[in-house]
């Protein structure tokens, strides 16, 4: 349910995109999503991802956020081979910075979900299949010293693997969001999405997110999150208080 990219990312010359160079530039590209899940999802799961799971989320958050460009035509073809290694090598060397960084998210209190096949590891777990989506859904965001924004949770980078889209899976890593967020206690869900983007604007207000009018502290909050210039609008929703929770 995500398109490839939601901006034209081109990392600096020499250098990989991590997750911070893509949290700044990927804001959830979604198409518009049926307002029940479709029953060709009982043979997947959404689920909390695992540690070994990490690497498969990010090699998911790459390809999504920051697909990979063809290599340039070699004038001979073991250059060309040479070519496609190296780039295949400093994938997974920004696939292998980007999972340490998810990992020091979830150890300050990121829930990172996954969709995946019914009792099946994501890849980079023994045995496993690759990863259809992955959102996170944290707190850090909304505690930065700028805003202080605290008992909200932050919702970004939704993906979804391009091979599964509009299978209604990203309407499901949105649903899991949600009912973490109740189960915590927290007041509701802020998210940012572009102003151009049509498809998610629909999804998100058909499943209850409403635009926030700008005052200054929210306004701080963006461009805390550098975000100012891909014209992003701030959304909210509210969420049920899960009673066992408080």
């Amino acid at each position: 349910m995500i398109s490839a990219a939601l901006f034209a990312f081109a990392p600096p010359a020499g250098s990989s995109p991590g997750r911070a160079d893509i949290f700044r530039v990927a804001r959830m590209t979604v198409a518009p999503a049926p307002s029940e899940v479709p029953a060709s999802l009982q043979s997947h799961q959404v689920r909390i991802a695992g540690e070994d799971e990490l690497q498969a989320v990010a090699r998911l958050m790459l390809d999504v956020f920051a697909p990979e460009s063809p290599a340039a035509p070699a004038l001979l073809p073991f250059m060309t081979s040479l070519l496609e290694a190296n780039q295949r090598t400093a994938r997974a060397a920004a696939a292998g910075r980007l999972a340490a960084e998810l990992s020091q998210r979830v150890a300050v209190g990121s829930t990172i979900f996954i969709a995946a096949e019914a009792g099946v590891p994501a890849d980079g777990a023994e045995g496993g299949l690759p990863l259809l989506g992955t959102v996170d859904l944290s707190s850090q965001e909304m505690e930065l010293p700028t805003h202080g924004l605290t008992g909200s949770l932050y919702m970004s980078t939704l993906a979804v693997d391009s091979a599964h889209r509009k299978r209604g899976l990203g309407l499901a890593l949105l649903r899991a969001a949600e009912a973490e967020a109740s189960a915590q206690g927290v007041e509701g869900i802020y998210l940012h999405v572009e102003a151009a983007n049509a498809g998610a604007l629909s999804l998100y207000r058909g499943a209850g997110y409403s635009a926030v009018p700008p005052t200054p502290l929210l306004t701080t909050f963006t461009r805390a999150l550098h975000l100012t210039h891909a014209d992003p609008i701030l959304m909210f929703k509210r969420v049920p208080c899960d009673g066992a929770a408080r």
